[in-house]
């Protein structure tokens, strides 16, 4: 086999199991979101009398959360997809 048959080859490989890499990733960020909204509602249930006044500091908070989170995953995706071929990573 030639060695642009092989490169060609692996790269295929590498890509699709970085697609598979980033379902994991973009799973990983659902699951962390949806514990979280578990864990908020949770709390704005218990304290809803006090914590009505304050309902807009929960979603800001939230939403950073979100945020902070989202640019996290999307870091690691990218870093994975940036040294996948330099470290041999799906060998």
């Amino acid at each position: 086999m030639s060695s642009a048959k092989i490169n060609q080859e692996m790269e295929s490989k590498y890509h699709s199991k970085l697609t598979g890499d980033s379902i994991l990733v973009a799973g990983m960020l659902l699951l962390l979101v949806s514990v979280e909204l578990f864990v908020i509602s949770k709390i704005l249930g218990a304290t809803w009398e006090i914590a009505s006044d304050f309902f807009y500091l929960y979603l800001i908070f939230f939403g950073l959360i979100v945020v902070v989170e989202t640019i996290g995953c999307l870091r690691v995706r990218d870093s994975i997809k940036k040294h996948m071929f330099e470290f041999a990573y799906y060998d």
